[in-house]
């Protein structure tokens, strides 16, 4: 699980070792498990999360999750310490914007380019932490990628 908390945004990205089990179809399933990584957050990294947080969950099964919660800025009573969520499930394909393309094994990745900037998509399963660890995932809007971008298909 990778965190990031920007302002009043926090960013969850699950590996899809770690959402398996799932059945993304049955979002009741979804938000249990999203209950499961709350508790996990406040062991972990010390995050407790209250007050009122609209939810966008982005999945691609190959790729895994990630969990976007944006507080709400509504007048909220801490003293119950409770967790009002609004969330929505999309489907979506991830990709990673990365700068140097050639560090990464090209026959194994569908690369775009869009608004001069490069991404990349895994074609198989071989070498997945690559991505992760090189690139910035891009979860929100990709079918702008997907076409506006230009797929290059050789080097």
């Amino acid at each position: 699980m990778k965190l990031e908390i920007i302002d009043n945004i926090i960013v969850l990205y699950l590996k899809p070792t770690e959402t398996i089990d799932i059945n993304f179809n049955d979002l009741a399933e979804v938000e249990g498990y999203f209950r499961d990584i709350l508790l996990r957050l406040k062991d972990n990294y010390g995050v407790e999360i209250a007050g009122f947080y609209n939810i966008n969950v982005f999945i691609d099964k190959e790729e895994g999750m990630v969990f976007r919660l944006e507080k709400d800025n509504v007048d909220y009573c801490s003293t119950f310490h409770q967790l009002e969520i609004r969330m929505l499930k999309e489907e979506t394909t991830f990709f990673y914007e990365i700068e140097d393309l050639f560090s990464l094994p090209l026959d194994e990745l569908d690369v775009y380019i869009y608004c001069e900037k490069i991404y990349v998509r895994r074609k198989t399963n071989k070498k997945a932490y690559l991505l992760y660890e090189f690139g910035k995932l891009i979860y929100e809007n990709t079918n702008k990628i997907i076409i506006n971008g230009k797929k290059m298909t050789s080097f």
